[in-house]
């Protein structure tokens, strides 16, 4: 039966999706599985329902407008869904709005911008992934994989793939093809440099699992998820004054990176597993990491879950002690490391930049401080864990 044709929605100028059709509620109904994505999720009703990408779309009325096609209009609906997709959706398929939205990057990050992310954003292009939540869950995706700070399954304790296996192509950074049923599970990059022809459609459930067991970044990982769920960081060097979870995560990529980038391989190697470290040092040699540390302390880019995995696990120690001094107690390890091979900690040129949160700058001036650098000392090759940061 025709369901009742919807009200229209108001197009914003320069841009959004096209007004309401009459739509029809789908006679075939799949329930969302946990943290999945909504990508995910209208994928498996096509291939439930065997239709392929762009019949699913436009069921749902997700549907090209200015331009752009509704493989576009769906990407930004995975980002995060308006009032009007959302009613819309949740017509056709009776799967409730707000759980819809909940299937969406919004509720994890404040800017829910639908471009194409930097590299220190809090989303990436693309999405890692579980091959054993994969193989699991039927092939269906978790939300939370496309975040720039998602390194680790919780779960399975392993660290999370970023490609396929087979052609060694990254995930999800295209939607399906609008004439083909999706595939779930499967690796969608084509075979051909110009994406163009068949697709290489090997089981992702099939790559090694790297399991971690109790490397520091899987509880790293979770602390950083409970971060991301909550919308904000409390405790630590921030006190008891809350910053938004994009602030502090802005914090853990600054921290993270310039420790990277002048500390020698045995201080990063001390506080993580022999396994995560080779992957490490494999994602170096495959060109997602530079070296550690070069003549200029050169920076290190972190595109690779190792990569981003050992950042953390750098950085959090740091973030949690209790206020500032303590913090740059646990920094003394790495300053004079940094004295001895020719880098004054007290050049401002060899610290991080201003301009990220208060609490970050102020360590910093710490940091930087000759104080710091002269009463702070301490045996240890590395800083212990100390006090956890709080999402409550």
């Amino acid at each position: 039966m025709v369901a009742e044709v919807l009200p229209r929605e108001v197009v914003p100028r320069g841009g959004g999706v096209e007004p309401w059709r009459a739509v029809r509620t789908l006679p075939i109904r799949v329930k969302p599985l946990p943290e999945e994505s909504l990508e995910s999720w209208l994928e498996a009703l096509a291939s439930r329902t065997d239709a392929t990408w762009g019949q699913i779309l436009r069921a749902v009325d997700i549907s090209g407008a200015r331009g752009n096609t509704a493989s576009h209009w769906a990407g930004r609906a995975n980002v995060s869904l308006t009032p009007g997709q959302g009613d819309t959706i949740s017509y056709c398929t009776g799967v409730e709005p707000c759980l819809l939205q909940a299937m969406t990057l919004q509720p994890w990050i404040n800017d829910t911008s639908w471009q194409r992310p930097s590299a220190a954003s809090l989303r990436m292009t693309g999405s890692r992934f579980c091959p054993k939540c994969l193989e699991e869950r039927g092939g269906r995706w978790r939300v939370w994989w496309r975040l720039r700070w998602a390194f680790v399954c919780p779960t399975h304790g392993s660290l999370l793939a970023d490609a396929c296996r087979v052609c060694g192509g990254l995930q999800r950074t295209a939607p399906p093809r609008f004439n083909e049923v999706p595939k779930l599970g499967s690796c969608t990059r084509g075979v051909t440099r110009s994406g163009e022809g068949p697709r290489c459609h090997e089981p992702l459930s099939g790559a090694p699992a790297i399991r971690l067991g109790t490397d520091p970044a899987v509880v790293t990982q979770c602390e950083l998820l409970r971060v991301l769920r909550a919308g904000y960081a409390l405790g630590g060097i921030y006190g008891s004054s809350p910053v938004p979870s994009t602030i502090f995560m802005g914090d853990l990529h600054t921290l993270g990176s310039w420790m990277l980038r002048y500390a020698q391989p045995f201080h990063v190697a001390a506080p993580i597993s022999d396994l995560l470290w080779e992957q490490f040092v494999l994602a170096a040699k495959n060109g997602f990491a530079r070296p550690l540390v070069t003549g200029g302390g050169a920076r290190v880019a972190c595109s690779n879950a190792a990569a981003d995995a050992v950042t953390a696990c750098m950085a959090m120690p740091v973030l949690q002690a209790d206020d500032t001094e303590i913090a740059a107690q646990r920094l003394q390890w790495l300053t004079t490391s940094m004295r001895r091979r020719g880098f004054s900690p007290m050049d401002s040129r060899n610290c991080w930049n201003i301009g990220h949160s208060p609490s970050l700058d102020a360590l910093r001036r710490t940091v930087l401080s000759s104080r710091s650098l002269h009463q702070h000392r301490t045996t240890r090759p590395f800083p212990g864990t100390g006090p956890q940061l709080s999402a409550v």
